[in-house]
């Protein structure tokens, strides 16, 4: 029977020219054009969560996982230059950063959705708009829950970790991997296709010396102590951006997120050991490409062995178990937290910079012996941030001094009672005329705090001081 199939598939290559020339082009069009090894790599150091029968690899790839990446504390993306970095303005101290982990951060925020709030100040309705958006991400610690840590020992880290450290749907997709993978094997091995047998057989091999490598000890956030102060960062790409994140909440976390290295956990692997994973790493990929165009230049049906468990490993890293979804996992049982979005548009770069002031926990200044606000001055270190975007001078503390007493009346009003415009006395407006001229900035500040108040009561977002989040 099994003899009967072998000849009916081959005589199908002999009868049709078209799918015997597709099957020479095939495994060499998919290993080299659409596996995406840095984004796969970046995962597997930062959660370890990349399924070892998923490991084709091609020539620009060996040369990432050859290289001496393991050495660095830092993820594959988030090396310098390797993607798109972020520049972090502290919202206390003023201090200006390079965003240690933009990747790690892309990220976990597309593993949620923003929810959009609306700005209807009346500014939105005006012409030739500075339109800025404006992203806020509250990061909160996750309470109710035992953070557990990955083991030491080598065997309970291999097998019993992924059992908690991973989701359901993970694990699903993992197991059903292994299914097709021994199906796909018994297939080719039935058919006779004995190259597509060996690839088969060294891409988990593959896996396996790639994750002692380089997955074995996935990261957690530095610094974890608790703080009872809440901390603002602003970031974007750059400081003439029309796109802006802040990051509010607990201040260890959120400055472990943005400014520190991520902390290698798990068990580490003797020195001596890296030198025979390399050169075996190096001798499973030659065999890799070895067999992939052993298959392509027969033009048989090893090719469409090798072809299809090529694609079937691209369409599971893109759709059954994508980044985003191994970054929630890496969230919640690496880095204890978890991520809340929201999203708004400005009418100005103005309107924005008066939003995030009253956004900023610091902004108003705190007696040392009270422990309560002066809301009669504003705290020095937290306007600092500004100075790399807004020059100091005069008209830019007439400015500040507008907009903390503008803070100040509109404390006990609601963002409905703001919607207008007009809900700040005669008196302050005098504060935004110089020389008999209303500066043109008056405008703005009403819109950034009414869009504050408005943000606060959407988000929930606390104050100074932290409050209890809830688990999930």
């Amino acid at each position: 029977m099994f003899k009967a199939a072998v000849s009916g598939l081959a005589a199908i290559l002999e009868r049709t020219s078209w799918v015997r020339e597709l099957a020479g082009i095939l495994p060499l069009s998919a290993l080299i054009e659409f596996i995406d090894v840095p984004q796969k790599l970046h995962i597997l150091e930062l959660s370890g969560a990349v399924p070892l029968w998923s490991w084709p690899v091609t020539p620009a790839g060996s040369r990432l996982l050859l290289s001496n990446n393991h050495l660095q504390q830092s993820c594959c993306l988030d090396a310098f230059g390797s993607s798109v970095g972020w520049i972090g303005l502290d919202g206390r101290f003023g201090d200006q950063y390079t965003v240690i982990s933009p990747e790690t951060i892309r990220l976990c925020l597309s593993s949620k959705r923003p929810r959009t709030i609306e700005n209807s100040h009346k500014n939105m309705a005006g012409k030739n708009l500075r339109v800025q958006n404006l992203e806020i991400v509250h990061v909160c610690r996750l309470e109710g829950q035992n953070p557990r840590e990955p083991s030491e020992f080598w065997l309970y880290h291999l097998f019993l970790d992924p059992w908690w450290m991973y989701s359901r749907g993970y694990l699903a997709v993992s197991v059903f991997g292994w299914i097709a993978l021994l199906g796909t094997i018994i297939m080719s091995c039935i058919l006779q296709c004995y190259l597509a047998l060996a690839f088969l057989v060294i891409v988990p091999l593959t896996g396996s010396v790639v994750l002692l490598i380089h997955g074995s000890r996935p990261r957690g956030l530095l610094i974890e102590h608790n703080s009872p102060y809440n901390r603002l960062i602003v970031t974007a790409e750059h400081l003439n951006a029309t796109n802006w994140i802040v990051f509010y909440g607990e201040s260890t976390i959120v400055n472990s997120l943005l400014n520190r290295a991520l902390e290698l956990r798990g068990p580490k692997i003797p020195g001596g050991y890296f030198g025979l994973l390399r050169k075996f790493l190096r001798i499973s990929i030659l065999g890799q490409w070895a067999l992939a165009l052993g298959a392509a230049s027969t033009k048989d049906w090893n090719a469409y062995f090798i072809s299809f468990w090529i694609a079937f490993c691209i369409f599971s890293h893109a759709y059954l178990v994508p980044p985003r979804l191994e970054a929630k996992d890496w969230m919640k049982t690496c880095a204890h937290i978890q991520l809340e979005r929201y999203q708004t548009q400005l009418s100005s770069r103005r309107a924005l910079l008066n939003t995030i002031m009253a956004l900023n926990p610091d902004t108003i200044s705190r007696d040392a012996d009270t422990q309560q606000d002066d809301r009669t001055n504003l705290y020095e270190g937290a306007m600092k941030w500004i100075d790399r975007i807004l020059q100091s001078g005069p008209s830019r503390s007439r400015w500040e001094e507008a907009t903390r007493k503008a803070m100040n009346e509109a404390e006990r009003l609601s963002a409905e009672e703001m919607t207008s415009g007009n809900f700040l006395s005669a008196e302050w407006k005098t504060t935004c005329t110089h020389q008999g001229r209303e500066e043109y900035w008056s405008e703005f500040i009403p819109e950034g705090i009414y869009m504050a108040a408005k943000i606060k009561e959407d988000t929930k977002l606390p104050g100074r001081m932290k409050t209890v989040a809830a688990a999930s």
